[in-house]
């Protein structure tokens, strides 16, 4: 029967499906058969829903009542966490909408659906994410929810609120984990400067550049920076540190240069007992790492970029990035420590504009202890005067760069810039407004997917 009607969508999504089946096709499917038969069949019957269709990595199952559809989405993640995997756990995401779809025989159409897809992309692994209109048709329910922000969804006009289902017990999905830290250290660097540099997870190192501002404590709570040390981690030992000016690392330093930036680099390098490894960059971190590699080109077997860019806003072809410089740069002397509407408050909405109000209001209130006001002033002036594309040719190790689309704080086409200037490099577009990626952006899964493939091939 074709014709429009009311229903609630779950859009359900096989975690890891093409790595999985790369490694045992028969086995992964086996145990595919046994969800839809043991855990997926039996919980959506319950729920009065009915399964549309299914996907070789996933479902689409529509309910005529919403609570029903959020009910059976918590049950079968509550099912799938305590079921007895022989080997890898499988997991699930599930996105969850509702509205008034498109019916075409016994096919579902519509912005409901296509919704429901996007939520399920954006979802963690093992978790569920709805949106306002689903909390909304709900009203009284049982589950604790928590906001995850309004986010601007592919092919989608309108901005969609979305929260996450926060699942009892509470279960290891594979990213909420903190890795194990190491000890604080220190090291001096040739002009006797103190950096503070610490490792995380074990294995074979990677060293992360230093991005903006950071702070080896904070970074760990940062929606657009733990995500991605959390996730490194995993791979291997990540040796992190705060760039000379802020953080941990000695504040009143003389020098803060490009050039700086790169030898303390390498005294981090020397310090971590590190001969060769590939180098995490975010931001003015590629650049930094650009110009390690040509310099030293022995010592580094790969770089991932993301948010990076060769030219900083005073060495671009543009009059409009050359006054953005100069404005930043005098706001940041004189209005770092104004309490709220700071410019830090302006800076949290250009790097996370997808990100919640609660952590970009934590984000913001952190860089106050990141850096002091004369330092972000320094900083910007250095940030600013970037200009490696002399240097780019000699950059022959493989490099990953990764750029969102909708980057106010570093154009797109900064991104693309880089990527072309190196001999050996992949440029990866992400669907995002982030400058940095918090873990429910629905680039996340992408990126995280693209540096980890990445880095195993260069570990």
């Amino acid at each position: 029967m074709n014709g429009r009607r009311f229903a609630a969508i779950l859009s359900i999504d096989v975690v890891g499906y093409s790595r999985m089946m790369q490694l045992d096709a028969s086995g992964l499917l086996k145990s595919l058969n046994k969800i839809f038969r043991d855990i997926l069949k039996p919980t959506v019957a319950e729920g009065g829903g009915r399964i549309v269709k299914l996907l070789g990595d996933g479902a689409l199952v529509e309910f005529p009542a919403t609570l029903s559809a959020l009910s059976t989405a918590v049950g079968i993640q509550q099912k799938m966490s305590a079921f007895p995997w022989p080997r890898e756990a499988i997991q699930l995401r599930v996105g969850v909408h509702a509205g008034d779809v498109l019916v075409e025989g016994n096919d579902l159409f519509g912005d409901p659906v296509n919704i429901a897809a996007r939520l399920q992309a954006a979802a963690a692994p093992g978790g569920i994410l709805i949106s306002g209109m689903v909390r909304d048709l709900c009203g009284s329910q049982p589950y604790e929810l928590k906001s995850q922000g309004v986010h601007r969804f592919k092919n989608i006009s309108h901005p969609v609120e979305t929260l996450s289902v926060v699942l009892e017990p509470e279960k290891d999905t594979g990213t909420s984990n903190v890795p194990v830290r190491g000890d604080l250290r220190f090291c001096k660097t040739s002009d006797g400067v103190t950096l503070a540099w610490e490792c995380s997870g074990e294995g074979e190192t990677i060293i992360k550049a230093p991005n903006w501002i950071g702070h080896l404590d904070l970074d760990w709570r940062s929606p657009g920076i733990a995500p991605m040390i959390r996730s490194v981690s995993r791979l291997g030992r990540l040796v992190r540190f705060d760039a000379r000016g802020n953080g941990l690392s000695d504040w009143d330093v003389d020098q803060i240069s490009f050039d700086r930036f790169v030898d303390d680099l390498e005294c981090v390098f020397d310090a971590a007992g590190v001969e060769r490894a590939p180098i995490l960059a975010i931001s003015q971190g590629g650049a930094v790492a650009a110009a390690f590699a040509a310099r030293a080109p022995e010592r580094v077997s790969a770089i991932v970029m993301l948010g990076s860019f060769p030219l900083g806003r005073a060495q671009r072809n543009n009059p409009q990035d050359q006054a953005r410089a100069e404005a930043l740069k005098s706001m940041m002397r004189a209005g770092w420590d104004d309490e709220y509407p700071s410019l830090r408050d302006h800076l949290a909405q250009i790097i996370l504009p997808g990100a919640s109000i609660e952590d970009r209001d934590l984000y913001a209130a952190d860089m106050r202890q990141m850096i002091s006001p004369e330092n972000a002033g320094r900083y910007r002036e250095v940030i600013d005067n970037i200009d490696v594309m002399y240097l780019l040719k000699e950059v022959t190790v493989p490099c990953l760069v990764l750029h969102s689309r909708g980057d106010r704080m570093q154009p797109f086409d900064q991104g693309r810039k880089f990527a072309a200037g190196l001999p050996n490099s992949k440029f990866v577009a992400l669907d995002s407004d982030n400058h940095i990626l918090p873990e429910y952006d629905t680039a996340w899964p992408q990126a995280e997917r693209e540096i980890s493939n990445f880095l195993k091939a260069h570990v």
